[in-house]
């Protein structure tokens, strides 16, 4: 039984449905999943194991420098799925 979660990757996905307008692309779940899966791997990985470990990690990611991160690298990555879409 898996116990423990990238925080990461609920950040990523909750800043590309917020952004997702703004990117001038598509937003189709095939490139949505391209979008985010190579923000992600830009992106250093916050596993947590306890709901009070992800608490804290969320809290910390939501420093402007970390925002700004997360935004760069999504906009990055529509930059090159819209280049190259795989839908």
């Amino acid at each position: 039984m898996k116990m423990y979660v990238n925080m990461m990757e609920t950040i990523v996905e909750e800043a590309l449905d917020v952004m997702a307008d703004s990117l001038d692309c598509c937003t189709c779940e095939q490139c949505r999943n391209d979008i985010a899966a190579y923000a992600l791997n830009q992106l250093p990985s916050r596993y947590v194991v306890t709901k009070a470990g992800g608490a804290i990690s969320k809290a910390d990611t939501m420093r402007i420098q970390h925002l700004t991160d997360v935004r760069t690298a999504l906009v990055q990555a529509a930059q090159i799925v819209k280049e190259q879409p795989r839908h």
